[in-house]
């Protein structure tokens, strides 16, 4: 026995020791393990260049990379494309030859000189006895001009472009001769050239000493109020575009011309440091766009009877050929974008022009300056008169520039030079803001070759605070970058909408500004519709703290529709939540059936949401099933009256089947496959599934996504399921219902966003009422003024925004007396908007109706959205009034 308990004593000590001996040794075997040298990759590059004539004349130079093998792609040489823009320049302003020293000019505008043609030495110097700064154009055969050859700086231009190959091209050179405070700036060629640059260097002095310069973006894009997702919305467009050193914005997005008066708003609470103006393809200039519906404007007339109603301006392309059956004939249009195409018509025609910047993704490569008469002041009128008189230049890709002689040359010669332009737009000084969370980042770069120093001061709106002073002094060496973060706090005023906040650098030799785009959540994210059954449901609620308090509580309480000062009951939670951050709480809600009103409570601020609540009945059943034998899932939810189907492809509802009526009520293509389901990019493009479903970006980002789902409740007196995709980061979440013994269908969304491009939603229901969809089915909107209703055209596609006084809508198939009602929230969307499609469409060749509510995303939260339906073989307003009973219609 003693030997037995020996051996087990000293057995331990013997496998611990065997354990950290081969602990030890693996470790060392593992430690000749090295991880391998990495060398220096980099792309394989080689240059290409042409100088030639295909279909026209051109050069291009740019380099070819490869990576992989595979990987190839093609960026213009930039140095060299620079130069060859130059060249171009020159030719355009007669002078091909024309090499001018960076600087020349903007020396010339800034002071008083002396202008000698071909003078002698002697000449020169006795005119140094009377001025310090002296205008000589030599030729360069004279006895000056072998001299001042000697001393030209200017390196012959070492493209080998087809202009130097021209018999009869010579060089004229531009550059500039000190000696202490004397300045001799010499233009250095033959005599025709420099008769030539001698007008063209009076006109610029001309221009820029009678004007300033205007610089701005017309028919620039946002992502504002829009399905279609696009980086930016108008607060950041004129930030980027203000950097550049624009003073004046036009623009002409799909929907911008609905936000005219929020544009308007920022602009003011930005006292006005840029012009904003809106317009909408072909019209600009307008007092106002109430009642444009731009989808319902064709014909020249309406557009014509818009303009004079509301003194705008129309713009359309210029004509390629001579057209008397024009519908918009010269005399009805006020003027013509600009395109390279057509530049010497532009330059020549006696009409005014303007340049389309387009959308952020485009590059934004397009501009315009204005000429406004040299220390006016300068607003929206003024930016219009400019354009109207002409007073201006288009600003294209590669800086062709376009317009009259007098404005163009000028800023063509003032291209060649480029310091007079950098220095008067401050393009050295780079000045970037932007909000992160609760902080305001600034970045100030100095692209000079010296040592800038200035004021950095920031614009609060209205209701925000910042920690820190709101004037900095920075001091930034050549080419170096300083960061400011400056924490930002809002007060309650300020939550649940978008402020500009302005920064500005001043200094001695440099000066900018720039905007960034504070958007603040809603305190309170909650549904504002929501249906639920008596026996308890769940009440979502996301609260943003703006507080430096992270014990956040929050309190609902529940009243009668009818007698709303009285609560029946009430609940609070609580919850941590960081400053800048949300959290979502979730109440349980149990009452007896009838009508409430919930209010929340939290950090001061209130929020509403109308609740039916109906006693349990019926029986609905839920199944799991294959349809379409593709691997994935579709949920079935039936009742005695309608059978839904979902697919979690795109989280939609397919077919909304009206048993008494043996009818789906929503087009649907599924399982079928569009006939051009191969072309190119296909997926980019609105796929028609159909159903109920959701536009977020056109297409959908959603169309192809398959969502993870829950069957939340599988049957008994309702069936419920839940489905949630991430997409990068942002959160969709929907949880269909469909109630006992009733129709009634409802989806609620739970929408938690970091992507800020994705910032309107329009959940449709795609309609196709009955065996056919034609002019017998009539579309009722309850809009402010009275209920209207509409039919599609046959012959034509057309769509319109509309009002609504209550938030619903109805299709109804008179011929075979089947309805549909949708209501939502009414305060929730921006609009609803209708669209009539046909087979014509380009992406969905099919007929049908859509009734789509546009509703904001809001960032940095979780946002809700509620819809619910109500299918019937009777009238619709036997819908509304079924869903009005179950407290399912808000008013405004």
């Amino acid at each position: 026995m003693m030997k037995n308990i020996f051996s087990m004593a000293m057995r331990k000590p013997l496998i611990l020791l065997a354990a950290l001996l081969l602990t030890g040794c693996s470790g060392s075997f593992l430690d000749r393990f090295k991880n391998m040298e990495k060398e220096s990759v980099k792309a394989v590059e080689n240059d290409f260049a042409f100088s030639g004539y295909t279909d026209h004349w051109q050069n291009v130079y740019s380099r070819q990379y490869r990576y992989g093998n595979l990987y190839r792609i093609n960026i213009p040489d930039l140095e060299k494309s620079i130069l060859q823009s130059k060249v171009d320049v020159a030719e355009s302003l007669g002078i091909p030859g024309l090499q001018m020293q960076e600087g020349f000019v903007n020396g010339l505008v800034r002071v008083n000189y002396a202008i000698l043609e071909n003078p002698t030495v002697d000449q020169l110097k006795d005119a140094f006895n009377s001025t310090a700064d002296i205008l000589a154009f030599v030729e360069r055969t004279s006895e000056t001009g072998k001299m001042l050859s000697e001393k030209d700086p200017m390196k012959v231009c070492s493209l080998h472009n087809y202009q130097s190959k021209a018999k009869d091209f010579s060089t004229l050179s531009a550059f500039v001769l000190q000696n202490g405070k004397k300045n001799l700036y010499v233009a250095l060629g033959e005599k025709t050239q420099l008769a030539m640059l001698n007008g063209i260097i009076k006109n610029t002095k001309e221009v820029v000493t009678g004007y300033d310069m205007k610089r701005g973006w017309f028919a620039c894009e946002s992502n504002i109020r829009t399905v279609t997702c696009a980086p930016g919305n108008p607060i950041d467009v004129m930030g980027m575009g203000m950097n550049e050193g624009n003073s004046w914005f036009v623009f002409n997005g799909y929907q911008e011309f609905n936000a005219h008066n929020q544009i308007v708003d920022w602009v003011n609470e930005a006292n006005n440091v840029v012009i904003a103006d809106l317009g909408s393809a072909p019209i600009y200039g307008c007092d106002d766009y109430d009642g444009l519906q731009v989808q319902m404007m064709g014909a020249s007339e309406l557009w014509l009877k818009f303009r004079e109603e509301k003194h705008g301006y129309l713009f359309r392309n210029m004509p390629n050929v001579k057209d008397i059956n024009d519908q918009m004939p010269e005399a009805k249009y006020d003027g013509y974008y600009a395109n390279i195409g057509q530049a010497n018509q532009i330059n020549h025609s006696d009409k005014p022009f303007v340049i389309r910047t387009g959308p952020t993704l485009g590059g934004l490569t397009n501009s315009m300056v204005l000429f406004n008469k040299k220390g006016d002041s300068f607003d929206r009128a003024k930016m219009w008169d400019a354009i109207m008189s002409r007073r201006a230049v288009a600003v294209a890709e590669k800086g062709v520039i376009m317009g009259s002689d007098q404005f163009r040359q000028a800023m063509q010669l003032l291209y060649l030079d480029r310091v007079y332009l950098e220095d008067y737009f401050g393009d050295r000084l780079h000045l970037n803001s932007r909000v992160e969370g609760k902080d305001l980042h600034i970045t100030v770069s100095n692209l000079y070759s010296h040592q800038i120093s200035g004021t950095i001061t920031v614009g609060l709106p209205k209701g925000v605070t910042m920690k820190g002073d709101a004037l900095q002094k920075v001091q930034l060496t050549a080419g170096s970058t300083k960061e400011l973060v400056l924490e930002l706090t809002p007060s309650v005023e300020a939550m649940g909408s978008i402020h500009p906040i302005v920064v500005k650098f001043d200094g001695d030799n440099a000066s900018k500004s720039t905007m960034a785009s504070l958007d603040l959540a809603p305190v309170i994210s909650e549904h504002q519709l929501l249906y639920g059954p008596a026996s308890g449901f769940q009440f979502p609620v996301t609260v943003h703290n703006f507080t430096d308090n992270e014990n956040v509580d929050v309190k609902i309480s529940i009243a009668s529709k009818d007698n709303p000062n009285k609560v029946l009951a009430t609940d609070i939670k609580s919850a941590q939540i960081k400053k800048g951050t949300f959290a979502t709480v979730i109440f349980d809600i149990k009452q007896a059936s009838g009508s409430y009103i919930v209010t929340t409570e939290a950090l001061g601020t209130k929020a509403q949401s109308q609740v039916g609540i109906s006693d349990e009945a019926g029986e609905v059943a839920l199944k799991e099933v294959d349809i379409d034998g593709d691997g994935v899932n579709e949920y079935v939810m039936e009742n005695d009256q309608v059978r839904v189907t979902l697919l979690t492809t795109g989280a939609r509802i397919i077919e909304y089947y009206l048993k008494s009526k043996d009818d789906n009520l929503f087009f649907k293509l599924w399982p079928e496959k569009p006939n051009d389901v191969d072309r190119p990019f296909r997926e980019w493009g609105f796929y028609p599934y159909g159903g109920f479903e959701d536009f977020l970006g056109q297409a959908s980002v959603e169309t192809h996504k398959v969502y993870k789902a829950e069957v939340v409740k599988k049957g008994g007196s309702y069936a419920e399921v839940k489905m949630t995709a991430d997409f990068y980061g942002s959160v969709i979440e929907k949880t269909f219902s469909l109630y006992g013994n009733t129709p009634l269908l409802g989806i609620r969304f739970a929408l938690t966003m970091i992507h800020p491009e994705m910032n309107v939603l329009g959940p449709q229901p795609i309609l196709s009422i009955g065996k056919t969809h034609g002019t017998e089915d009539k579309f009722i909107i309850p809009e402010v003024g009275g209920n209207q209703e509409y039919i599609m055209n046959p012959n034509k596609m057309w769509g319109k925004t509309l009002t609504l006084q209550e938030g619903w809508n109805a299709g109804y198939d008179t011929r075979e007396n089947i309805s549909f009602v949708g209501a939502y929230p009414v305060h929730r969307p921006y609009f609803l908007h209708m669209w009539m499609n046909l087979e014509t469409n380009g992406d969905s060749h099919y007929p049908y109706t859509e009734l789509q509510p546009w509703l904001p995303l809001y960032q940095n939260t979780t946002s809700y959205f509620s819809y619910y339906m109500w299918a019937a073989g009777s009238s619709w307003e036997t819908g509304v009034k079924e869903l009005r009973d179950r407290n399912l219609i808000t008013e405004r």
